[in-house]
């Protein structure tokens, strides 16, 4: 909790109500900076770009599981992105019979465009808060980051 009440014990039906609280709102923000950007990149493909960039060029099954997916999985987002000219396959220098997959300068720049547009339309809506809501915002940014170390330390869970 953001004001430092840390009565709630996280069990129970309260807990459930927060993180279904929590995730709507995140996949709702998501859902609008993405219709905001102009762009129909998909959340995998969008994703697969911002990793490539953040890690350097990258072997599939590396790109696999920074991605928390399967080799197959990524491989038919990156058959995507190479299809629109967004990524590059590149020989491994350490190892001729593989390839590396990098950012192309498209990708890059749509990567650049993308963060543009999202961080605008964040700073516009933030704007329109209230001082105190900022605030809280602010201190949860912190929180946030927490939570995001969290879910990507722990094994996926299969869903469906």
């Amino acid at each position: 909790m953001v004001d430092g009440d840390d009565s709630g014990s996280g069990d129970g039906l309260d807990a459930i109500e927060e993180a279904t609280g929590l995730r709507v709102a995140m996949v709702r923000i998501q859902r609008q900076l993405r219709d905001r950007s102009g762009s129909d990149i998909t959340p995998s493909q969008s994703s697969a770009l911002a990793r490539i960039e953040q890690h350097g060029p990258l072997r599939l099954g590396a790109l696999a599981e920074l991605e928390g997916t399967t080799a197959a999985t990524t491989s038919r987002v990156i058959d995507s992105l190479a299809d629109r000219d967004l990524i590059e396959r590149v020989p491994d220098p350490f190892d001729g019979r593989a390839s590396l997959v990098q950012l192309s300068p498209e990708g890059g720049a749509l990567v650049h465009e993308l963060r543009a547009h999202y961080t605008e339309a964040l700073r516009h809506a933030l704007s329109q808060l209230t001082p105190a809501e900022r605030t809280v915002i602010r201190r949860t940014i912190p929180v946030m980051a927490r939570l995001s170390e969290l879910l990507q330390a722990t094994e996926r869970v299969g869903i469906g």
